[in-house]
């Protein structure tokens, strides 16, 4: 990510547009994350430094980011696999809603 950032400030002729691409990506790998989290979560604890950064993510840049924050990682403390995958899918589909994707 870093790299791609720093490629893009290196256009000369710039804009916003390199800045939302940006964004999106960021966003995008946020996403992902997510998305991997919600589909391992069922055969393996999936709380790493990659989830808690795509959660910090969320909580500070998505309107109910706290709210959804707070209700996935609740969801991931679920005992029963099958019910923690539902639920962590669940909140993973209401941050990509909120996201606006």
């Amino acid at each position: 990510m870093v790299e791609r950032k720093k490629h893009l400030s290196n256009v000369a002729f710039g804009g916003a547009w390199s800045e939302e691409i940006s964004a999106r990506e960021e966003v995008q790998a946020v996403l992902e994350v997510l998305s991997r989290a919600a589909a391992e979560c069922g055969e393996k604890d999936v709380r790493d430094a990659a989830l808690a950064d795509a959660l910090g993510y969320v909580y500070r840049e998505v309107e109910k980011g706290p709210m959804l924050v707070a209700g996935l990682q609740k969801a991931l403390l679920e005992p029963l696999p099958d019910m923690r995958e539902a639920h962590v899918k669940r909140y993973v589909d209401m941050i990509v809603n909120w996201a606006g994707y």
